[in-house]
């Protein structure tokens, strides 16, 4: 073995015990039947609803408790955008959101703190 290929091999054993997998997490789903309270203008166009009904995916799941109020930006049913507005419901409306949520470990600010991703994609038809 060339002393090249040695202190190659070397370098990434170092580096494979250094570096620990990195695992992705679970999404963890809670159906939410809604009731449009108020759809929201300022600091920014959000909904304003009333959880009618939670019901999680499993028993560790964090649903909102039944009656109380969230604001959340409704996304299409894959979550991977925003809905448009032309197609919120109105105040008064019902809907029903397979919201979801991601804990992990954030750093936006350079400094880590936990944190918790949320989605609120359209429950599918």
């Amino acid at each position: 073995m060339s002393r090249q290929t040695a202190a190659c091999a070397l370098a990434l054993t170092a580096l494979s015990t250094l570096c620990a997998p990195a695992h992705a997490g679970t999404w963890q789903i809670c159906r939410l039947e809604l009731r449009i309270v108020e759809v929201v203008k300022k600091p920014y166009p959000q909904l304003e609803a009333r959880v009618a009904k939670a019901s999680p995916a499993s028993a560790t799941v964090e649903c909102p408790p039944q009656g109380s109020t969230i604001r959340f930006i409704p996304e299409t049913p894959d979550y991977q955008s925003t809905l448009p507005r032309r197609q919120w419901p109105a105040k008064g409306q019902s809907m029903r959101v397979d919201y979801r949520y991601l804990d992990g470990i954030c750093k936006g600010d350079g400094n880590q703190h936990p944190c918790r991703i949320k989605h609120y994609p359209l429950a599918g038809h």
